[in-house]
């Protein structure tokens, strides 16, 4: 539940203020359009939704939780990517390594969720 409330309330922030969030707060690159930072916010609060529906009936929809895997490892290794190596000169990492911190730790609750599903449910 943490991880939907994490995504529900940054996507909520950069769909409703794209430019306040990474350039003011983070001191991203001016954006010419943000456009497609206020979908993927759309996306983020709306994937955050889904987050809750699987928590709330987990028993029979245990196996969807690996597509949240999927999203937490991938934006992981894009963030820390990115934060490395894909950055123009002189603009801050930091939001992209505070990204890549706690999606890795999403990635890791979820796994260990995920294992210890598996050693709790019976095999057919």
């Amino acid at each position: 539940m943490i991880q939907a409330v994490a995504w529900a309330a940054c996507g909520a922030a950069i769909a409703v203020a794209p430019r306040f969030v990474l350039v003011t707060m983070f001191d991203l690159a001016p954006l010419p359009d943000t456009g497609y930072v206020r979908i993927a916010g759309i996306f983020s609060f709306s994937l955050s939704l889904l987050m809750v529906l699987v928590a709330r009936r987990l028993e029979q929809l245990w196996w969807f939780a690996w597509a949240f895997v999927l999203a937490a490892a991938g934006s992981a290794v894009v963030a820390a990517l990115n934060a490395g190596f894909g950055l123009p000169d002189g603009v801050s990492p930091l939001l992209w390594w505070v990204f890549a911190a706690v999606s890795t730790a999403f990635t890791v609750g979820l796994l260990a969720g995920l294992a210890k599903t598996g050693t709790e449910r019976p095999p057919f």
